[in-house]
Formats: structure tokens, sequence, C-alpha cells
């Protein structure tokens, strides 16, 4: 297959698809699909064939797309671009929903007459759908009226609008979903949910009762500094609760055995400017001192191994001025490989675990049954991410 599918791979994708396991020639569909990603791809080097075997190799469902005659995969096409998506932002649609450009046009239509009416939505709003939350394309009329009622209900038609506009994947998730979401922030403390969500409705996307989640939670609790409330995290730290525990827990685990807790500090900036203010105070015979090499939430959550490695090595320098220091210390990537077998990461994750079963039990017990299909149909994004 010119592809670069191996036989294994080929096999997949059509056990995903049966329906095109026939002697069809693909050929048609590979010369509009090819081309397509070639503009639109930013992979540089690589023909239009090989990123269509990216494709299938990372979507098999993607298959499906090989069956269509020329003519109706470049009618779909054409009314992507006619809607506003540009060919770059099609190609970058069709990873999260490869079948977004079996979607008929009327289809289309129809879901996007369904944000105008329940949303008071544009067609700009409309595209930013299809480019960020393409599984939304996939709905029904119904389940998509469903989701918008339930989001203007709770939030107002005004607030609903700009909510989907900040976090289109709102469409593409049970609304049971977020309501779960809300009712844990409230457990957790949270006085005004409505307030966190309007501030970063991407937080709703996030799954609370998820282990991972919670032990990402319980770690910035007992490890940063000036010890937060679950409240404050959800508040000020939510976004980062969707990445990997072995990223954020184990990062924070990491610079608690390096003896570097005491840099971190919430926002950087302030930090920074906070201390220059104080250096600004007259002291006799005050040598100028160095500023500290503070590390934030963010840093610890988000950056690159190479740039999180460079932050810690200028700390410990940093903190090497006045104390002695083990110059010779393990990277993370070092230290991350015996993580599991920590007392303090597995303490961490029997933790979690309670905590989500005391939560659960917690809930009204009509909102836990609806929420085990929603969570469970609801497959993609940051819902029910697993522990990695």
């Amino acid at each position: 297959m010119r592809l670069g599918l191996s036989a294994r791979q080929a096999a997949d994708c059509f056990g995903k698809q049966p329906v095109v396991a026939h002697p069809r020639s693909f050929e048609p569909a590979i010369a509009v699909l090819a081309p397509l990603l070639a503009v639109g791809s930013k992979s540089a080097g690589r023909s239009g064939e090989q990123l269509l075997g990216d494709l299938l190799k990372g979507q098999p469902s993607a298959v499906l797309l090989l069956q269509y005659r020329a003519e109706a995969l470049q009618h779909n096409v054409d009314n992507l671009l006619q809607l506003g998506l540009s060919k770059q932002q099609v190609v970058q649609a069709l990873p999260h929903n490869p079948t977004l450009l079996a979607r008929p046009p009327k289809n289309l239509a129809r879901l996007e007459a369904v944000l105008q009416q329940e949303l008071g939505a544009d067609r700009q709003l409309w595209v930013k759908v299809l480019h960020s939350a393409a599984r939304a394309a996939n709905c029904s009329e119904a389940t998509l009226r469903q989701r918008t009622q339930t989001l203007v209900t709770e939030f107002g038609q005004a607030e609903a609008l700009r909510m989907v506009g900040n976090a289109p994947n709102l469409l593409a998730i049970d609304g049971i979903v977020w309501r779960l979401a809300l009712a844990v922030w409230r457990l957790c403390g949270v006085a005004d949910p409505l307030a966190v969500v309007r501030n970063n409705p991407q937080l709703l996307m996030v799954d609370c009762l998820n282990a991972s989640r919670l032990a990402n939670v319980l770690a910035l609790q007992q490890l940063l500094p000036w010890e937060p409330s679950a409240a404050q995290i959800i508040k000020h730290h939510g976004s980062y609760l969707r990445h990997s525990p072995k990223t954020l827990a184990g990062r924070l685990l990491y610079l608690e055995q390096l003896g570097l807790l005491q840099q971190l500090v919430a926002d950087k900036r302030a930090a920074k400017r906070e201390w220059r203010q104080t250096q600004q105070e007259p002291s006799a015979g005050k040598e100028a001192a160095t500023e500290p090499a503070f590390i934030s939430v963010g840093d610890v959550a988000s950056l690159a191994p190479a740039h999180f490695a460079g932050l810690v090595q200028h700390a410990e320098a940093w903190l090497s001025e006045d104390s002695e220091l083990d110059s010779c210390s393990p990277s993370f990537e070092e230290f991350s490989k015996g993580l599991h077998q920590l007392p303090a990461w597995q303490r961490l994750w029997s933790d979690a675990e309670a905590a989500v079963a005391e939560l659960e039990q917690q809930l009204p017990p009509e909102l836990m049954r609806a929420g085990v299909s929603g969570r469970r149909g609801s497959n993609g994004g940051n819902v029910g991410s697993g522990s990695d």
C-alpha cells in the first residue's frame, strides 16, 4: 500500500470499517485527500500520500473516506472551505474527527441552524466549532439542541454563547459531564462555581471524578508552600489538573527531593515584582542580590522537559550561592523511572482513589447514575483521561 501502511495497520483500518474492504479503487479519494493534506499540513518534506498514511495510522476510522467518490468528497471539502475554514484548519480537525469530510453540507447546515436558534450564534462561531470541536459535527440535530439548551438553562443564552465561543468542545460532550464538574466543585468548597466557569469554561471538561485529576489536586495541596485549599486550586490552577500526574505530581515530588519547593510561587511576575521592591529598600552595607530563581505552578505543569530541566538547574545554582547543595542531582527523567515505587507517590494515589470514592458517595444518586453513561459517552478531550 503506497500510503506507507504495513499489512497489520491496513488490516486494523479495515477491521474498524469493514464496509470499505471491497475491490473498489481508493485512487479517486486519494486524489482528493492527498493534495488537501499536502497543502494544509505543516509537515515539510512529506508527500500527501504519506500524510494520509499518517492519518490512517493515528485514526484507522479515517479509512471510511477512501470509499467516497472523488466528486462527493471534493464537494464536502469545498463546502467546508466556503463556510470559512482554511485548508489548514480542515487538516487540523481531521485527527480529532476524520469523518468530518464525510458530513454532507445539508447536515452541517442543519446543525449550524440549531446553534443559531438556540444560542444566537453566527457563522464565525460555527466555523470555530468545526475547527476546534469537530466531533460536534457528528451529533444529531436533537443531541446538539439538547446540549445547547442545557447550557442556556444553566447559564443563560448570552453566557452560554460566550462559553461555547471560548470552549467549543462543550458541544462535543454530554451536559452531564460539566454538571458533575460543577457539583464536585461545590463539594470541594468552591463558593461561586459560575464565576470560575466565566473565567475559564474549559475547566468544565476536566473529569474531577478521575483519580488522576484528584492526585494532582492533592499534590498541589500538600506540596505547594502556601498550602492552598482544593477550592483555591480549582479556581487558580484548575487548568493544570488535566495534565498527566506523572508530570504535575511527579515534578512536584522531584522538586521536594531536590529541596526546591521553597522556590515555588503562584505568580512568577508578582513574586519578582515584590522581590525587586524589597531590594529597593535602603539597607546599610547590603550587597546587590541575585534575583531568585522562582518556579511557577505553570512551569511545573507545562514546560517542555528541556526547559524544565534548565529551570531546575538555575534554581539549584541560585540556592547553592547560600547553601550546600548536591550538584549531582538526578534528572527528572531518571527520577521518574522509580516514581511508582516511591512511598509518597503510592500514598498520593491511595488518597486520590479514596477521595474519588468519598465524592461519589456525596453526589446526588441521580446525578451519579446519569454521569456513568455520560462520562463514558464523552470519549475524548480531557474527559475521562487516564492516569498515564
